[in-house]
């Protein structure tokens, strides 16, 4: 939420005791007193936050006890409850507004994953996969098509992403299986759908194709690993192309994704301002570090993408591309085949017929009534004369023709 008051806006955060507190933003920059309101109303631990795509003051938050409930911030101290609690009784893990319906909710428990309609205030579907040891830790809602979602597991056991559409909840549309422990923390990308990162307890960081086909779930790319797990991750909601991680041994690392996801490790920092010092002997507790070199994506993002796209080429040609709007979503595995098309550009039509003409006499070989036509439609009596001219070059008695229209008799300058 941004108020004039608070231009950088505010920070809520759940802990535990059922506390959320709201922050000033610019205040916590400045090192200031920055807490504008704390609530205690949950009955435990606060597990999970998500600001209203559509109106930023409200805010769901999950706890303990099948407790969900939605904050105004404009009037904090009121929270309101979703209907009846689910049953059985267990710790919301996550909540996550819907991406394109702004009263639509979800909600995981450890077993299910339920979707309220803040206008029913109920639920409308409860999704879960009898066949799989699916242990819910976390949902995203696809960024454009609003019956989407994925569901991520923390069982050790069954570390998988299933991406599910409500509108046929009785299994999942794909499954994604390349972590090796807990699935902790996902995020779809709201620029581009191809892209769903993913982190867990093996220490990795994956960003998936999550509509492709490939077996198991296409992974475009990998992050370097941490030493501990990771237990969030998020996508700078300005430039998609960087994205933030948060692990279990207390750093905050930042990466972009249009490159690292290899390490060289250096000797020591030492060694790389002395160049040629790696003949001496290094103590063993010199300080190691770790560079990153480039990796890129296996294809390029969707904000990357060109549009639309146009070239001039000779002889007024003109080559375009454009992305076709009657085309449906890319779904498998590659883009949709995009249509370069090569047009003339007219500027000048009576020109345009003109050269025709010509080239036409050219090809057919019928250059004397090219010219004579020419002759006929002269202005003038001199281009009259000019293309006779030129039109006696082109007849098969050229010089008898040329004789004549100089006014000279040709049988007569023949015979004297």
């Amino acid at each position: 939420m941004k108020t004039s008051d608070m231009s950088s806006g505010v920070i809520v955060g759940g802990a535990d005791g059922g506390n959320i507190m709201i922050y000033d933003a610019a205040k916590l920059i400045q090192g200031e007193s920055a807490l504008l309101h704390h609530n205690a109303k949950h009955t435990g631990p606060v597990h999970s936050l998500d600001f209203n795509k559509f109106q930023d003051c409200l805010l769901a938050s999950g706890a303990t006890e099948s407790e969900i409930f939605i904050w105004d911030l404009n009037n904090p101290a009121a929270p309101v409850t979703l209907g009846a609690k689910s049953q059985p009784l267990e710790d919301v893990t996550c909540v996550s507004w819907n991406c394109q319906v702004q009263h639509i909710l979800a909600s995981t428990f450890p077993a299910r994953c339920v979707v309220w309609d803040l206008r029913k205030n109920e639920p409308i579907i409860k999704v879960s996969d009898s066949s799989s040891r699916l242990r819910c830790k976390v949902v995203c809602w696809h960024p454009e098509v609003a019956t989407q979602l994925c569901l991520a597991s923390e069982d050790d056991h069954s570390p998988v992403i299933q991406l599910w559409d409500l509108r046929f909840a009785t299994s999942p549309l794909k499954t994604l299986e390349h972590h090796q422990r807990g699935v902790l923390s996902i995020a779809w990308c709201a620029q581009d759908p191809d892209l769903l990162l993913s982190c867990g307890k093996d220490n990795r960081i994956l960003c998936w194709n999550p509509n492709s086909n490939v077996e198991n779930g296409e992974v475009l790319c990998e992050l370097p690993a941490g030493s501990q797990w990771s237990f969030d991750v998020a996508w700078c909601p300005r430039n998609p192309a960087i994205i933030a991680n948060s692990s279990c041994d207390g750093h905050v690392s930042v990466f972009s994704l249009m490159g690292g996801q290899q390490q060289v490790q250096c000797s020591s920092k030492i060694a790389e301002s002395f160049p040629g010092s790696d003949t001496l002997i290094q103590p063993p507790n010199v300080e190691s570090i770790h560079r990153h070199i480039s990796v890129p994506l296996q294809k390029p993002p969707k904000w990357i993408r060109k549009p639309v796209g146009a070239s001039f080429g000779f002889g007024g040609k003109l080559v375009y591309f454009a992305s076709d709007s009657s085309t449906a979503p890319q779904t498998g595995d590659y883009p949709q085949p995009r249509i370069v098309h090569i047009t003339q550009v007219v500027t000048e039509p009576e020109l345009l017929k003109k050269s025709e003409k010509l080239e036409s006499s050219l090809v057919n070989g019928n250059l004397v009534d090219f010219c004579q036509s020419k002759a006929d439609a002269s202005q003038t009596e001199q281009e009259r004369i000019t293309w006779n001219f030129l039109q006696a070059t082109f007849n098969s008695a050229p010089r008898s023709q040329m004789l004549s229209l100089l006014g000279y008799n040709y049988e007569k300058v023949v015979s004297e």
